[in-house]
């Protein structure tokens, strides 16, 4: 008896869990660079992340680390602790401030501007931690104006 009760037991949670919306995982872009601050080894950035949440409910980001790339380079590393609500269906953007060394910085604009590009690719990877939901992973490339990125670069 004791173990058809445990069966029984086993097959209403699985039927109920199959029932429970999927949660899908938020997406995450790079939507801004800013600098902030310009140094003879750094320069300080403040940049702009879009959390996209296409779920019907709110997601509440704990944490988000992460790595962006420009040119299949390291460019910059960060992580943010600041809470944020990303409303359901919706969009928010979370300003994180990070540091970038001078050779970070030069080096993917310059072979950009050597090859004549027009755009420069980016990458931005890392996890987002979502307030009972767990870590999620990410991982979004895209391109930029080099004209957006050219400020950056001393002349």
């Amino acid at each position: 008896m004791r173990r058809v009760c445990w069966v029984l037991f086993f097959v209403v949670v699985s039927l109920l869990a199959a029932c429970a919306p999927r949660m899908q995982k938020p997406e995450i872009s790079l939507a801004g660079i800013d600098l902030v601050g310009l140094g003879l080894v750094e320069q300080r950035f403040v940049l702009k992340l879009r959390i996209r949440n296409p779920n019907d409910v709110d997601l509440p980001v704990n944490a988000l680390n992460f790595d962006v790339e420009l040119n299949a380079r390291h460019f910059a590393r960060g992580v943010s602790d600041k809470p944020v609500i990303v409303p359901r269906q919706g969009e928010t953007i979370l300003e994180v401030k990070t540091v970038s060394r001078l050779g970070d910085v030069l080096k993917p604009l310059r072979d950009a501007q050597k090859n004549g590009r027009e755009r420069i690719a980016y990458r931005v990877f890392g996890s987002v931690d979502l307030e009972g939901f767990g870590s999620f992973p990410f991982d979004r490339s895209g391109d930029v104006p080099m004209s957006a990125l050219e400020k950056f670069a001393p002349k």
